[in-house]
């Protein structure tokens, strides 16, 4: 389930995927975006940010139990 709120341009219907990254470390793909799960995420509530956010992109995705509750999907690239 997908609950999007705030700039969801680009979304268009596209289906989160969950999974891992090659390092074993949790990874959502959204069409061409990756967001990483932030290290500080603690509980039933996880925030993530582009893999581009060391270049400036401020898109971030906040989960809670691996539901999508907020998407700003504000990518720069």
């Amino acid at each position: 389930m997908v609950l999007v709120y705030g700039n969801s341009e680009h979304y268009d219907d596209i289906e989160p995927i969950f999974t891992t990254s090659r390092f074993g470390k949790p990874v959502i793909q959204i069409g061409q975006y990756r967001f990483n799960k932030r290290s500080d995420s603690k509980g039933l509530k996880s925030g993530w940010t582009c893999v581009k956010a060391s270049n400036g992109c401020r898109a971030t995705i906040t989960t809670v139990e691996n539901i999508i509750v907020k998407y700003n999907n504000d990518h720069n690239h």
